[in-house]
């Protein structure tokens, strides 16, 4: 039977040799080391970028603010901010490019200044965010502009957006704040009507006035009469309340023209229009609409009757315009403007039999 020697026992020595023969290679420490630097640095340089651009951004919308709010050009100030989506900046160029070229054809070829500044607001149909409400608020303040346009391109699916707010849409805790207009197409394909339909929405937010030609003379008037009627001719150029405050304002404005200037072209221009606007329109959609159309047509037909009586004519000029005045009666403005009268009415006949009394009793 052999004995067994003895076990030798490793020493801490050879233990600490084996180890390191189980770990990396230092060249292997080398490149992971060389590469977390790397990987480190590359963060670095993209949050430092950020900040960079971050930093010009701001400093270039200040400077375009401070640049509008000094510059001494009369008439409007013309503030475009951001545009988003895959192509916004070809939006925005064309936004640019149809307010300088076609915003004289609605504003009397008054001058403006146009300015670009990298403000983000979101392109909404709805409502303005508390945040962008504020944003606009200060972009108005810091830059003295009458009209702020931003906007969206959102695809071939689903069109362009363009949004336009003036400091009284902001303030007027009655409306959304701004007003949304659609383009359909590529902004590369879009041709002469497109830039005069983002021309003319400009314009009717800068003069509201627009859609009340009765507050210019007709001479005056006839070139953005004109204008309008083009976008008209060419169908569907602008859909949704854009094409509504179209029609309607050119239909006031032509009769406007051909009673003033005793045109009866324009007079005929407003009857057709107004004719095959009610046939679609109904009373309870939108009632004020509805009776001014009704209001407008009987007017012009009464026109068309003091070129060629027509006394069967004159009677549904008259129903028409009865049918207006009484369906605006109905309406919640006029109830309340009724109950306002009635009681200024009370009030001055308390006051009146007040005065009465006191002479009576002096006397």
């Amino acid at each position: 039977m052999t004995t067994p020697g003895p076990v030798s026992t490793p020493s801490f020595t050879d233990r600490i040799a084996s180890l390191a023969d189980t770990l990396p290679q230092p060249d292997l420490f080398a490149v992971l080391g060389v590469g977390a630097i790397t990987i480190l640095g590359l963060i670095l340089a993209v949050f430092l970028l950020r900040w960079v651009l971050n930093g010009s951004t701001v400093l270039h919308r200040k400077a375009a603010m401070r640049a509008m709010k000094s510059d001494t050009t009369p008439g409007n100030k013309i503030l475009v901010a951001t545009v988003s989506g895959g192509s916004g900046m070809k939006l925005r160029r064309a936004a640019l490019e149809a307010i300088e070229n076609f915003l004289p054809e609605f504003n009397f070829g008054s001058p403006f200044y146009l300015g670009a500044c990298p403000v983000r607001i979101e392109a909404t149909d709805f409502a303005l965010s508390r945040g962008d409400h504020e944003r606009l608020t200060s972009a108005f303040a810091e830059s003295g502009a009458d009209l702020i346009v931003w906007g969206e391109a959102r695809g071939a699916a689903d069109g362009n957006v363009l949004c336009f707010s003036t400091p009284a849409m902001l303030a007027d805790k009655t409306s959304n704040g701004f007003f949304a207009m659609k383009l359909e197409g590529a902004t590369s394909e879009w041709g002469e009507q497109h830039f005069r339909a983002i021309a003319y929405v400009a314009g009717r937010r800068l003069r509201p006035s627009l859609g009340r030609p009765s507050d210019f003379r007709a001479e005056r008037l006839f070139s953005i009469i004109h204008s309008m009627e083009t976008l008209l001719n060419d169908g569907d150029m602008l859909a949704g309340e854009a094409g509504q405050q179209l029609e309607d304002d050119f239909a006031a404005g032509a009769l406007h023209i051909g009673d003033q200037l005793k045109n009866y072209d324009w007079v005929n221009k407003a009857v057709d229009l107004r004719s095959k606007a009610l046939e679609t329109m109904k009373p309870g959609e939108d009632l004020l609409r509805w009776s001014r159309a009704k209001i407008d047509l009987g007017r012009a037909m009464c026109l068309q009757c003091e070129q060629k009586f027509d006394s069967a004519k004159l009677q549904d000029a008259m129903t028409h315009i009865r049918e207006g005045v009484d369906a605006t009666r109905a309406g919640p403005q006029m109830a309340l403007a009724d109950t306002g009268f009635q009681a200024l009415q009370k009030a001055e006949n308390m006051l009146a039999n007040r005065r009465r009394f006191s002479i009576r009793w002096q006397g």
